[in-house]
């Protein structure tokens, strides 16, 4: 179990950094612990380092896991430029040498050719995953080194780690090291530093004039995902001007999760908020496999690109809070709700929505229906959101969509656990806001409340719900003109079969229209409740509906969870013509 009263950067013991005659020394290194000092040259020259560390035997070619270094050292020192954030020069498997007297540690005795310029140096302890069962994947083998070996042997020769560079011009000593690297955060545009797990963080500036801007971003990402990120919006639209994707970050240093990105973009006049969030592990409050190269920035900063910036064009700003248009929240289990909003003209709506999902899927979630044809415009996937802070299936999306003028039906379904009722793993950021919430972008008059059965769902043409089991129904509807007609349909189907089903059929017998369980969605309650809301065209004619239902489950005596909507357990036709 990792200590975190450790894990911080800690503060060096007074033997632990010497600096004297130009020489940096970092020794009598602790318990995974990140120790950290700093040098000046000023002219291009060799340096004289001497180092021992802790490793493997071979570098990792294949990287299974995310906590996997593919540099095979567990401790280990490296130099970054102060300026560039970039590393120059690390420990690795390759450049260094097996110490004859020990099972893991390794030295290097080498001259490194740096320009000139300010350096930091870190030297970084952290138990490897092939001895701790809570990083990486649990083996069989991991398990049996765990039980039959002395969990410290890695660090058996701990003593002896340390890292000396001589022939530098200026020593750094922590406190030096520290106080630059805050001067170059505070000179920045803005920088946001995120230390603890499961934080979220934001800061807003507006700009008056148009600026490119240089975005440095570390955090936690693997096989495209990120679990610690940052991103950029347009206060006011709410759309996002930049995001850490994995794909287009690089490599960070340590772990394979530890991702940097470096973007230039430019920022046109506006007011700006800048997010950083982090997951509930791997964090400068505890490291559970190695640190990236640059961890006093894991978060985010924002520099003005190139020269001649006029700080004049950057102002502060704070977000002010705005009510919803129209919400549904606090939402608990086993709920389905709607409420009904209208816009007077197409415009941008913003909607915020937090819901419970897992692996593509969602079970706590909302959509958007138009009022006039039941048409689905919105509905929150899973692909489409992020982490809502807490555990991992609290879900977010928090966007803008265009909507044309009309009457839109807000939905929010809920599964039988992990709501504002109950959390039954880390509730989120926000759990007051579990539900979903429409806010105006813009000018707020285009777009309004209105109860939802005020809201115009077309005119019925047959309605067969309610139905119980072992039942056949019908019913005829005629039309005098070519019609679009809606299909609203609660049956009851699994693997890829219907057993409480709906149909259409025209005056000649023919089949119109069927409900397929491809076509299906789950409606709420067990998996096999299935809805289909659909939109077809019919030729003017007389048609026949028919619904039929087995001998279990049905609205008079459901054999497992009911859907959300069971009063319209059948088939509904509606008239959505123009």
């Amino acid at each position: 179990m990792f200590r975190k009263s450790l894990i911080l950067f800690s503060l060096l013991a007074v033997n632990s950094l010497w600096a004297g005659n130009n020489v940096l020394e970092i020794k009598n290194i602790g318990y995974e612990q990140i120790y950290y000092s700093g040098f000046v040259l000023n002219s291009e020259k060799k340096v004289d380092i001497t180092a021992v560390g802790a490793g493997g035997k071979k570098e990792i070619r294949r990287l299974s896991n995310s906590h996997l270094d593919r540099h095979n050292m567990f401790a280990y020192a490296w130099i970054i430029n102060a300026q560039t954030r970039k590393m120059v020069w690390r420990m690795t498997i390759e450049n260094t040498e097996r110490d004859s007297w020990s099972e893991w540690n390794r030295s290097f005795d080498e001259k490194v050719r740096l320009p000139k310029g300010t350096y930091e140096v870190y030297f970084s302890a952290v138990e490897p995953s092939f001895f701790s069962l809570s990083g990486g994947l649990i083996t069989l083998g991991k398990v049996f080194k765990k039980i039959f070996s002395n969990s410290n042997d890695w660090d058996y020769d701990a003593d002896k780690w340390m890292i000396k560079i001589s022939g530098v011009d200026e020593v750094l000593n922590q406190r030096e090291t520290k106080k630059f690297i805050n001067q170059k955060k505070e000179s920045a545009l803005l920088h946001i530093y995120a230390s603890h797990d499961g934080q979220r963080r934001h800061r807003g500036f507006t700009l008056t004039r148009p600026l490119k801007v240089t975005v440095y971003a570390v955090g936690e990402g693997f096989k495209g995902e990120m679990y610690d990120y940052s991103w950029i919006i347009n206060a006011k639209t709410r759309e996002r001007v930049w995001t850490m994707r994995e794909a287009d970050t690089e490599y960070g240093g340590g772990a394979a999760k530890n991702r940097v990105a470096r973007n230039t973009i430019t920022l046109q006049p506006g007011d700006y908020l800048v997010y950083t969030k982090l997951d509930g592990t791997h964090s400068p409050e505890e490291w559970n496999s190695n640190p990236p190269y640059d961890p006093f920035h894991w978060g985010i900063t924002l520099t003005a690109s190139g020269k001649g910036f006029d700080p004049s064009i950057i102002k502060k700003y704070a977000e002010t809070a705005v009510k919803p248009i129209v919400s549904i929240t606090h939402v608990g289990d086993y709920a389905y709700k709607e409420a009904g909003f209208k816009l007077t003209k197409r415009t941008k709506i913003r909607i915020y929505a937090l819901g419970e999902g897992r692996d593509g899927d969602m079970f706590d979630y909302g959509w958007i229906t138009n009022a006039e044809n039941g048409e689905i415009v919105w509905k929150m996937r899973y692909k489409e959101t992020e982490n809502a802070g807490g555990g991992s299936k609290n879900r977010l999306f928090d966007g803008v969509i265009d909507l044309d003028a009309g009457e839109y039906i807000l939905y929010y379904q809920s599964d039988d656990s992990h709501s504002y009722d109950g959390w039954n793993v880390e509730g989120p950021d926000k759990p007051e806001m579990w539900g979903i919430s429409i806010y105006a972008v813009g000018s707020a008059d285009v777009i309004q409340a209105m109860d939802v059965s005020k809201t115009k769902k077309g005119m019925i043409l047959a309605r067969l719900i309610r139905v119980g089991d072992d039942e056949h129904v019908r019913k005829q509807f005629t039309l005098k003109k070519k019609t679009r007609i809606r299909i609203y349909c609660i049956g009851e189907g699994d693997l890829d079969e219907m057993y409480d089903y709906g149909w259409i059929r025209d005056e000649d017998n023919d089949l119109v229209w069927k409900m397929r369980y491809r076509e299906t969605e789950h409606a709420g309650g067990a998996k096999k409740n299935r809805v289909v809301d659909t939109i077809i065209t019919l030729a003017p004619g007389t048609y026949t509906v028919h619904f039929r239902s087995d001998d279990s489950h049905s609205y008079y005596d459901w054999n497992d969870d009911a859907p959300f909507d069971k009063r319209n357990w059948g088939i509904t036709i509606y008239d959505v013509s123009d």
